[in-house]
């Protein structure tokens, strides 16, 4: 049976809605015009409940989960909004352990976007040249990351490092909050924005120590949601 739900359908509708009241293609080309921030733009779907769609309930979330997902950026694709909705509210949350941050992304209080891409790294997730070490049983991160969704604008990062300086270490997954990172936002070709980030000795919590598995996950959501979102701006 690949007839979507009546909740899914509703989905459907309310996204929709949204989309034709208050995201006419003008205010999609004000914003690019004006530099591509979008955090107002997300602030809305969160209003909507959205942010959370990928949330357990336990965390103030929908828990829905990949159809759900495919609902939502068909019909934002078609909207053509620029909003970092996949990597905040499907990519971030398959990443985050922490209750507080999976309740904080949920209610679109913080937006935490995986920092992943490196110059040079050519879509290998195993091999990140970013490093954390332990310095007085706290997490510190130095490396950089590029083209990171909406980066100007989050509040914390997803990043994956190396848990020692040689490449045979495992990857781990860390948090780590905007205000200790130097970060460097520019528009993309899209209309939205990106940034690149640096880390100097950055304090990090752990997420995971073995985190390649969950990152290899969430790229797939994200490729997955690309996909979705492909199929409404097309159609």
């Amino acid at each position: 049976d690949f007839d979507f739900t009546d909740d899914q359908n509703a989905l459907r509708d309310a996204v929709a809605r949204w989309v034709e009241k208050d995201f006419a293609f003008e205010r999609r080309r004000a914003i690019a015009k004006q530099g591509g921030k979008t955090r107002e733009v997300y602030r809305e779907l969160a209003d909507l409940g959205l942010a959370g769609l990928a949330v357990a309930p336990e965390h103030g979330g929908m828990g829905f989960g990949a159809v759900e997902a495919m609902v939502v950026m068909e019909e934002l694709g078609r909207g053509l909004v620029n909003a970092p909705y996949a990597a905040a509210a499907l990519v971030a949350p398959s990443l985050v352990s922490d209750a507080g941050w999976l309740a904080r992304i949920a209610d679109g209080g913080a937006l935490v976007i995986l920092a992943h891409q490196e110059r040079g790294a050519r879509y290998r997730l195993e091999a990140p040249a970013s490093t954390a070490v332990q310095q007085g049983g706290n997490w510190e991160i130095t490396g950089s990351k590029q083209l990171v969704p909406a980066g100007d604008e989050a509040d914390a990062f997803v990043v994956p490092a190396r848990m020692a300086p040689h490449e045979a270490a495992p990857v781990g997954l860390f948090v780590v909050e905007r205000e200790h990172c130097e970060v460097r936002g520019y528009p993309t070709q899209d209309g939205a924005r990106a940034a690149d980030v640096s880390l100097s000795a950055a304090p990090a919590t752990l997420l995971s120590a073995e985190g390649l598995p969950a990152l290899e996950r969430a790229t797939d959501i994200g490729i997955a949601a690309a996909c979705a979102e492909g199929v409404g701006a097309m159609d």
